[in-house]
């Protein structure tokens, strides 16, 4: 092979190669902002530590995205800012949505008080402590709301969470 030939074969390659790293490049970077896109349309982290402020009277940081290991489902712990030991838990189910729902509210349901909340989603509930509503197969749920020496959270506040939570689920 001549000179010129073997340098325009040696080109070539190198053209080649070049092109081959910008599109693995390109396609590593593509699938990085998809799986950062998705893992932030499935956080189980609905709200915000202000807007738990606003509805608990108690300050929150941010929320750390778990799994429940009773069932696996998503769930997302806001440790409470003065006692971090404390933790509000917010979990989100869309497997068995409607048969967890009546599990929770067969749970809760100790007293003769009502706990079904009107005004969101299909069945939602407050028992004082704990709420959760359903809205299709997609259900969530909020524990450790305040403890028993905490003042009491208007129903009202917890279905204006609630409705939130259900939108950022993308249910409505």
């Amino acid at each position: 092979m001549d000179k010129s030939n073997k340098n325009m074969n040696i080109a070539g390659r190198a053209k080649r190669t070049g092109a081959r790293r910008v599109y693995r490049a390109a396609v590593v970077a593509g699938i990085g902002l998809l799986a950062c896109a998705t893992a932030q349309a499935d956080t189980p982290c609905l709200l915000t530590p202000e807007q738990l402020q606003t509805m608990t009277g108690r300050a929150f940081n941010e929320g750390e995205a778990g799994k429940n290991p009773g069932n696996g489902s998503p769930q997302c712990l806001y440790a409470e800012r003065d006692n971090p030991g404390r933790k509000l838990i917010l979990g989100v189910s869309s497997t068995d949505a409607q048969r967890r729902f009546e599990s929770q509210l067969r749970l809760l349901k100790m007293s003769s008080q009502p706990i079904a909340l009107e005004g969101v989603g299909d069945r939602a509930y407050f028992n004082g402590t704990s709420a959760g509503v359903l809205s299709g197969n997609t259900l969530i749920t909020f524990s450790n709301l305040r403890r028993a020496s905490d003042p009491q959270i208007a129903p009202e506040k917890v279905v204006a969470m609630l409705r939130v939570a259900l939108e950022k689920a993308g249910e409505r």
